[in-house]
C-alpha cells in the first residue's frame, strides 16, 4: 500500500484547505489549541508518509521535475525537525507544513517517467 492510498490523496486537501483557509487568512474556526495540535499531528504525520512514498520514486524524477522534489523533500524534513508543539502555536508553520504536504502530493501523484537517453544522438551532414 502507497502512502498515498494510506492517507488519502482527499484527506491530505482536505486538511490543505482547512490550514490554508482559516489560519493563513486569519478566519475563525482554529482558534482553539486542540484544533491547532491536531492539525499539527495530522500534517506531521502526512508530510512523514508523502516524504517515504517520494523517496521510494527517487530514480523516477530527472531534471527540474528532480531538483524541485529534492527542494521540496529537504523543506519537509525541516519542518518535520521541528517541536510539535512549536508548530501547533504558530499558524505560518502550519501553513507551510500545509503547502509541502500539498506539493508532496503533487509530486508522488506525477507518472513515472523513463530516464533521458543518456548518449546525444549523432547528426551527420550528407555532402
Amino acid at each position: 500500500m502507497s502512502s498515498l492510498e494510506a492517507i488519502g490523496a482527499e484527506h491530505i486537501r482536505v486538511t490543505y484547505t482547512k490550514v490554508f483557509g482559516q489560519v493563513r487568512l486569519g478566519r475563525p474556526g482554529l482558534d482553539g489549541e486542540e484544533d491547532r495540535a491536531y492539525l499539527a499531528g495530522t500534517l506531521r504525520g502526512q508530510l512523514q508518509l508523502l516524504l517515504e512514498d517520494l523517496e521510494g520514486r527517487a530514480g523516477d524524477f530527472h531534471g527540474e521535475i528532480r531538483a524541485t522534489a529534492d527542494h521540496v523533500a529537504s523543506r519537509a524534513r525541516e519542518a518535520l525537525a521541528v517541536e510539535e508543539a512549536a508548530v501547533a502555536r504558530d499558524p505560518e508553520q502550519l501553513h507551510d507544513m500545509a503547502v509541502l504536504a500539498r506539493s508532496l502530493l503533487e509530486l508522488c501523484r506525477l507518472p513515472r517517467l523513463p530516464a533521458p537517453a543518456t548518449q546525444t544522438p549523432v547528426l551527420r551532414c550528407l555532402p
